[in-house]
């Protein structure tokens, strides 16, 4: 850790050089201004900037507060129409599902007709052959 810190205030040396006639002229007129009488600071600017500062600060949070509460119940509206969509769904899956199987069945039982048709017309034809053979 040492050398890395020496290594560093070495990089920083030159520019630290710079600082040292900054920092005397601080000093010298700081010993030369009178210790007695503290400088007084007008604050009044400061005072007015932080009220103003803390209302619109406070606006913020209103609105904040606001949007939080719009967000709050667009997302409870959301998650109700989701709900009631998945319902539906749910519904016309299961009615879907059901005409489905009573097509199937309609159709099994249309195959059914059709192969009991198609074997009493071939015996009928069948039949008729015999009959014309035989005459």
């Amino acid at each position: 850790m040492w050398p890395k810190l020496l290594l560093q205030l070495t990089e920083h040396l030159p520019k630290l050089i710079r600082l040292i006639p900054l920092l005397e002229s601080l000093v010298a007129s700081r010993l030369a201004a009178p210790a007695a009488a503290p400088a007084e600071l007008d604050l009044t600017p400061l005072n007015e900037a932080t009220e103003a500062l803390k209302t619109e600060l406070g606006q913020v949070a209103r609105s904040h507060v606001s949007l939080s509460k719009q967000i709050f119940e667009t997302h409870q509206d959301l998650n109700q129409r989701i709900e009631h969509l998945s319902t539906e769904l749910r519904t016309h899956q299961e009615a879907s599902s059901r005409q489905i199987d009573q097509l199937e069945h309609q159709l099994h039982s249309f195959q059914s007709w059709f192969w009991i048709l198609l074997a009493l017309l071939l015996a009928a034809i069948a039949l008729m052959i015999a009959l014309l053979v035989v005459k």
